[in-house]
């Protein structure tokens, strides 16, 4: 029985990626607190499993697809919490510990499976949740970003793109959205053991973190009234919030 508790007894919090690993894992938590949990992920996942195991509800969703984003918003009474959390790696990892990256050789195909999950998936999900929050009286979104997405990842620099967008997404439309009693904030993790790290059994490596640590983060930050916030989250410290350098020359030169 788990201690965790963010006040979400009640609640919808909708979740994607939610089948497997940070996903999955943040489920949980959510439903030992009381949630109504929607996983959404891609037909054919352990989604519906485990939506039925936590008495919630599972929508086969294509998050890079607005089309899959409308169906899902449609069917929505009501939204608290959305976790979007979806994402795809560019480059395997075993591949990029054999080769630096080369553009010149990258797979386009991939590339826009990366920019399709990672980014669209994440910018379509806030066009389509938003009006539901909205009309819900504001709520909370929380993305998966990285720590790739904060400094620069050489061994995956497609992935890092990737991330460094939802981290300015995020921060550029707090402002926007506070307007509408919504918040906005990203969780930005270093390795987790999940399926896209290559850990498949359940196991924590040494080095990695468990997703349970990043789920919590989410629901952290997601509860917690703040916006805006890139919040850093690795295995044996306590997530915290990035700090950002400040600009204050723009119109100068």
């Amino acid at each position: 029985m788990s201690n965790d508790a963010w006040g979400l007894e009640g609640k919808t919090v909708l979740i994607t990626g939610g089948a497997s690993g940070i996903g999955a894992a943040t489920a949980r938590l959510a439903a030992g607190d009381g949630a109504v949990v929607v996983i959404a992920d891609l037909p054919g996942s352990d989604g519906a499993a485990l939506a039925e195991q936590l008495g919630g509800s599972f929508v086969a969703t294509d998050v890079s697809s607005a089309e899959s984003w409308a169906e899902l918003a449609g069917g929505l009474d009501g939204l608290d919490i959305a976790i979007l959390n979806a994402g795809v790696e560019f480059r395997a990892p075993a591949d990029f510990q054999l080769t630096f990256d080369n553009p010149g050789t990258w797979d386009l195909d991939l590339y826009r499976r990366a920019v399709g999950v990672n980014i669209d998936g994440v910018a379509l999900g806030v066009r389509a949740l938003v009006p539901v929050l909205d009309a819900s009286g504001g709520g909370s979104i929380s993305a998966t970003a990285s720590l790739a997405g904060l400094i620069p990842w050489s061994p995956d620099p497609v992935y890092s793109m990737t991330k460094w967008a939802v981290v300015g997404l995020v921060r550029a439309l707090a402002t926007p959205l506070k307007a509408m009693a919504i918040q906005i904030n990203c969780v930005c993790p270093g390795a987790v053991a999940t399926p896209m790290t290559r850990v498949t059994d359940g196991s924590v490596p040494d080095h990695m973190a468990d997703p349970a640590h990043i789920g919590r983060a989410h629901l952290s930050i997601a509860t917690s009234g703040q916006t805006g916030r890139a919040i850093k989250a690795v295995r044996g410290r306590e997530p915290e919030p990035h700090r950002f350098a400040t600009v204050d020359n723009i119109g100068e030169g």
